[in-house]
């Protein structure tokens, strides 16, 4: 990745952390300052990210543990997760 590259900063206070298991865990909506979101989960997971997001194993994105991706994301975006093996939590980062 270009070093110069600038996904935006983070949104101050604006972080949110939702635990999932073999139940799909979904967070609030992400602050509508946000244009870009960066993900990250303490374990391999699906995850889905829209509106009204449920993450379904197999079916959604895998998301490995520990590798933060980013996201475009319109205004009221939610991340659900469900995990691959065991439960963890994801973190998601607005960014502006």
């Amino acid at each position: 990745m270009n070093p110069n590259y600038n996904l935006g900063q983070p949104i101050p206070g604006a972080s949110v952390k939702v635990a999932y298991t073999g139940t799909a865990g979904t967070t609030a909506a992400i602050s509508d300052r946000a244009v870009t979101i960066r993900v990250i989960a303490t374990t391999d997971c699906f995850i889905e990210i829209g509106m009204a997001p449920t993450a379904v194993a197999d079916t959604g994105m895998y998301l490995p543990a520990l590798v933060p991706e980013y996201f475009m994301c319109p205004k009221g975006t939610k991340v659900s997760a469900i995990q691959v093996a065991s439960g963890g939590t994801i973190y998601v980062t607005p960014l502006d």
